[in-house]
């Protein structure tokens, strides 16, 4: 083989990858995609062998690969199989390598083509399952990884997408891993077992154990319902119901050191506590925790004016928050499903338009920025 031969070469398509950037969050894929060229190497050599029951002692680590370029188009990381680690751990089969993990790197791109056309795998080893669980665990739902050189039965370079992606692992294992990165506020404490529970928004109650990770249980005592900042693997089912943490990878408090953002995480967790008819004659619904947590990541997002926020529990359930400047008065009002409305009015009369929101969103922010500017503009 030559040297073209002898590289291997994955594309990654998105606005992120774009002038040949490769954000270290998906750099995990290239050692996922070894350990998967490696487990279905061994079924190749196997096949080559078939007098053999099993493979050489020292197969799997004489499979070495070195990052050697990043080509521009968008980012495509170029990987070399390193053959003098074959041929020092292997003298006896080291010259056919090659040929052995070419023909693995096919059969990858093959399981994902066949994918595409529902074409599944009735049986792979569990080796070969776990390698493919973990690549492409990052990509987002607009991005995707192409397998140079690899052409489907589309006659298109052979691609993985988080559709894909999902469509396999499901069909393999009942679930697939997702990489989850996030913020949810610390609802509960088991200091037996070392482990916390953490409201999320988007996958609601997960338990996340603190083994391996820097901070003790105890470290988090005092500090219910305050922000926690973790970041998670997941598994999920074909519909995309949450089914277990698969593992932690950090976890630890969000720590504001200003005292106004103090004041308001301090005011959103006294209106926790309160209890339904705060009203008087059965009025007034308990704060809905969506709500909250949907408030405390708004005033961390817009922390700047933390000093100036007013925070109040709204009949329903929701969260309103407010602040006054220069004679205008400004509202973020938060309902109890999370959708959000924002208005604004002067001293004079004059009145911005509420304007509703579903989720917080670019869309959300800059409507806030541009009603608040206003008062805020001289400012900057």
């Amino acid at each position: 083989m030559d040297d073209e031969n002898k590289s291997f070469s994955l594309k990654y398509v998105g606005r992120r990858f774009a002038n040949a950037r490769l954000p270290l969050d998906v750099l995990s894929d290239l050692p996922a995609l070894r350990d998967l060229i490696a487990a279905l190497a061994k079924q190749e050599f196997r096949k080559k062998n078939p007098d053999r029951q099993r493979v050489p002692q020292g197969f799997d680590k004489a499979i070495s690969f070195a990052l050697i370029e990043i080509e521009e188009g968008s980012a495509v990381p170029k990987l070399s199989l390193e053959n003098e680690v074959a041929q020092q751990s292997l003298p006896n089969i080291g010259d056919e390598m090659e040929e052995i993990v070419a023909r693995a790197f096919e059969r990858v791109a093959k399981i994902y083509d066949n994918a595409a056309h529902d074409m599944f795998p009735q049986a792979l080893p569990q080796d070969v399952i776990r390698a493919l669980s973990k690549l492409g665990a990052n990509i987002q739902d607009d991005e995707r990884i192409e397998f140079q050189g690899q052409v489907g039965r589309d006659g298109k370079v052979v691609s993985l997408d988080s559709f894909r992606r999902k469509n396999l692992l499901t069909r393999i294992r009942e679930t697939y891993t997702k990489e989850f990165e996030g913020i949810g506020n610390l609802t509960g404490i088991d200091a037996t077992n070392n482990a916390i529970q953490v409201q999320t928004e988007q996958y609601g109650e997960l338990r996340l154990p603190l083994e391996g990770v820097s901070l003790p249980v105890e470290q988090f005592d005092g500090h219910l319902f305050s922000l926690v900042e973790f970041s998670v693997s997941i598994a999920l089912d074909a519909h995309d119901e949450f089914k277990a943490v698969e593992n932690v990878h950090s976890v630890d408090l969000v720590r504001p050191y200003d005292e106004a953002v103090m004041r308001c995480v301090r005011r959103l967790q006294e209106l926790s506590k309160i209890e339904k008819g705060w009203l008087g004659e059965g009025q007034g619904e308990q704060l809905v925790h969506l709500a909250g947590m949907r408030a405390t990541q708004f005033i961390f997002t817009r922390a700047d004016l933390s000093e100036l926020f007013r925070i109040f529990p709204t009949e329903d359930g929701g969260i309103s928050v407010e602040f006054d400047k220069d004679g205008w008065s400004f509202a973020v009002e938060i309902m109890p499903d999370g959708s959000m409305e924002i208005d604004g009015s002067s001293e004079d009369g004059t009145v911005f338009e509420a304007q509703s929101f579903e989720e917080f969103s670019e869309e959300f922010f800059n409507a806030f920025d541009r009603m608040t500017a206003v008062v805020l503009d001289d400012e900057n």
